[in-house]
């Protein structure tokens, strides 16, 4: 069995200042070729789960473009259309039994609304019989249009995201199955006409999440017990990917599409998907505090350690990782010593930094530089405590193996807080992060981070507490604040 793998991961954000060029996936991953592939066995995102479902069941794997970037704003739109053409006309897909694809589901170019649709529809054009399954993250936004191009379809089921790899081995499993009985299958959509926040979508904890992705299982083991056998996988959307498609939903995948039995069983829990989503929607929404109403309670008097999270600016939610709410309300606290700030990115600040070096006093315009409507800089005077290169391997059950450039980078101290200054954006969720720097997380007293969920993977056992503040930026909770166009009001029940 020969299978052809593809990669397109990017999350867009329509509120991000700025767009998304090759080098932001060639600091994450751009890779061609089954050679260049392997720098990506034994990581846990998909391409690494690939190898292992390739060396557990002998299957031979041929490897077309893998790109992949942080999340960030759209991707411009040439970039966009140099890799989708390059993939689609790619000869490393002649001659193979199926084709897998990892994308992200949510990405958006400046000018195309679904370059996920663009790249399935191609390879149907081109490949009208051969089988094609594809993995997403929780956060995608799949169409009409790209569901009847596939045969089969998995997502994350946990959020933190760490079984990346699974998804992908339960895609090429579907996929398998498709080339041994010699068809093609059918994916299901049903959309629940609400966007769901992910603010209160963790899965590693009792939630409404939680409850959904057990009920998808639940199904289908009922559905083999039956002798109908189903993929169901819920999904979220996401909430600042501002185009008319975004719509949380299910996925129900079957691989026997000519059974009427299978037909109806699919549908059938697609709408009990939707129907028990819908009834959780409230319980999605959001109810954070002020940056400074959480830290003028200053709740790390008891003695607990906390974590304070800032999601409006949250990278991985497109976040540019220079809003300054949350880093002026803690200039204006009364911190504990040895507060960590994880971070600003400030290339401007950091070049300063490695011109003054380690030991200098300096002042510096931090932050509020890449987009205005958020607030502008902050004037802070610190002392340069550490300067790095950058560059760490990601040791953490998230993305683990995966090697992470921040470019230059500072470690200011001010008063009683080290702020982390970088050149790039990328979340401070992998323990690499802090080490780089100096710090060890679990001795840390009060950790203020520009982050969500996907933190608590690596650091969920290291902090007493965890909470979400609300401050201006492009993934607010509120809204309202945000210039919305193409999303039906009504879906958004972020706003109650």
């Amino acid at each position: 069995m020969k299978i052809a793998m593809a990669r397109l991961w990017h999350e867009a954000n329509s509120f991000t200042a700025g767009t998304v060029g090759l080098d932001h996936f060639e600091g994450r991953e751009y890779a061609h070729g089954t050679q260049a592939a392997q720098q990506f066995r034994g990581t846990t995102v998909e391409t690494g789960g690939a190898f292992e479902w390739a060396d557990r069941t002998g299957a031979e794997l041929v490897f077309s473009r893998l790109a992949a970037s942080a999340p960030g704003g759209p991707v411009e739109q040439d970039l966009l259309d140099r890799l989708t053409d390059e993939i689609v006309s790619d000869p490393v897909f002649e001659g193979v039994d199926g084709i897998y694809l990892s994308m992200h589901g949510s990405c958006i170019g400046t000018r195309d609304a679904s370059p996920e649709t663009t790249l399935v529809s191609g390879l149907r054009a081109r490949f009208p019989d051969l089988p094609i399954t594809a993995s997403f993250d929780m956060h995608c936004i799949p169409t009409a249009q790209m569901c009847a191009a596939l045969d089969g379809a998995t997502v994350y089921r946990k959020y933190p995201h760490t079984d990346m790899p699974e998804a992908a081995m339960r895609a090429l499993d579907l996929l398998a199955e498709l080339i041994e009985r010699g068809g093609r299958g059918r994916v299901v959509l049903a959309c629940c006409d609400l966007i769901l926040p992910s603010f209160n979508m963790r899965t590693d904890e009792p939630g409404p999440m939680t409850e959904i992705e057990d009920l998808a299982q639940e199904l289908e083991a009922a559905q083999v017990s039956a002798g109908q056998p189903l993929a169901i996988y819920p999904y979220g959307s996401f909430a600042y990917a501002d185009v008319p498609a975004a719509n949380s939903g299910v996925m129900v995948s079957t691989t026997r599409p000519e059974d009427p039995a299978a037909a109806e069983a699919a549908q059938n829990a697609a709408a009990r998907m939707v129907a028990e989503m819908r009834a959780r929607a409230p319980r999605f929404r959001p109810v954070l505090p002020s940056a400074e109403a959480a830290l003028r309670e200053a709740p790390w008097r008891d003695g607990r350690r906390w974590a304070i999270l800032e999601p409006s600016d949250n990278p991985m939610s497109g976040g540019n990782g220079d809003t300054t709410g949350l880093l002026a309300a803690a200039l204006d606290a009364d911190l504990p010593e040895g507060t960590v700030f994880a971070f600003i990115a400030d290339h401007e600040a950091v070049k300063a930094a490695h011109q003054a070096e380690e030991g200098a006093a300096l002042t510096l315009e931090l932050g509020g530089k890449r987009d205005a409507r958020f607030g502008g800089p902050l004037t802070v005077e610190g002392v340069v405590e550490k300067l790095t290169d950058g560059k760490f391997v990601n040791s953490g059950p998230m993305e683990h193996g995966i090697a992470v450039d921040l470019g230059p980078t500072a470690l200011i101290r001010v008063g009683r807080m080290r702020i982390i200054v970088t050149s790039r954006v990328y979340s401070p969720n992998d323990p690499g992060y802090f080490h780089l720097h100096g710090i060890e997380a679990a001795r840390i007293p009060l950790l203020l981070a520009k982050a969500k969920n996907h933190i608590r993977a690596s650091f969920g056992q290291s902090f007493d507490a965890f909470a979400q503040v609300e401050t201006p930026g492009p993934a607010m909770a509120d809204t309202t604040q945000l210039p919305f166009r193409n999303i039906p009001p009504e879906r958004l029940v972020l706003n109650g």
